[in-house]
């Protein structure tokens, strides 16, 4: 299954707000998760990306992290106690 370590965050200029931004490109995105971003690549309009539909993933993420620091600690706490 897809996770965040493919996504490559990016600071870039938006020429839609005229200011700097920091996000996502499209099209490479779309290589991970299609389901998140709209339109085409190089197609007649700008491709959007779906920012609301990452936090699903972003939390999903972030708990397996939790997990695993709770587990790492466990075992950390254990080895102590042996040594």
């Amino acid at each position: 299954h897809a996770t965040i370590d493919e996504l490559r965050p990016r600071s870039y200029f938006n020429r839609l707000s005229g200011k700097e931004d920091m996000g996502f490109i499209a099209h490479e995105l779309q290589e991970h998760f299609p389901f998140l971003v709209n339109g085409e690549k190089d197609g007649k309009y700008y491709q959007s990306i779906n920012y609301l539909g990452l936090i699903g993933l972003l939390v999903k993420e972030t708990q397996e992290l939790k997990t695993q620091v709770v587990n790492l600690k466990t075992r950390a706490t254990n080895l102590k106690k042996t040594t």
